[in-house]
């Protein structure tokens, strides 16, 4: 019986062994996706330089500005009173609002790598176009 029961403990202690393996196996494994997401967060931090283009409507003036993006938020980076709202999410789908002297601009487009592109709109005056954007 010593016989048997060495072996019943061996074979529980490779069983406890082969747990606490995958248990940590698991935690590594979802560790690393948290990590990445954190990641993916800030992959479009920077300052980009925008360019817009009108193409319908009233407003036959195209931009150019620079917008800071932090943690997935952009805020203005330029000098005049414009108010930046929204951001890019983590896989890069970009929403957000333009502001300035009562005019609102909504912009959507898609981030990849270090370069941005998409559509905006305005209601008043009422104008549409696109925009472009690479990291400065």
């Amino acid at each position: 019986m010593t016989g048997e029961r060495a072996m019943e403990g061996g074979t529980q202690r490779m069983r406890i062994l082969g747990l606490a393996t995958a248990a940590l196996a698991l935690a590594a494994l979802l560790a690393a996706p948290a990590t990445a997401l954190a990641d993916n967060a800030m992959r479009f931090d920077g300052t980009w330089a925008v360019r817009t283009s009108a193409e319908t409507g009233t407003c036959g003036k195209n931009y150019d500005f620079k917008l800071n993006v932090k943690g997935g938020k952009v805020t203005y980076a330029g000098y005049w009173p414009v108010n930046a709202a929204g951001g890019i999410n983590k896989v890069g789908i970009v929403k957000m609002t333009l502001s300035h002297n009562g005019g609102k601009v909504v912009a959507t487009g898609l981030a990849e790598g270090d370069q941005a592109s998409g559509d905006w709109s305005s209601p008043d005056p009422n104008c549409s176009g696109s925009w472009f954007a690479k990291r400065a």
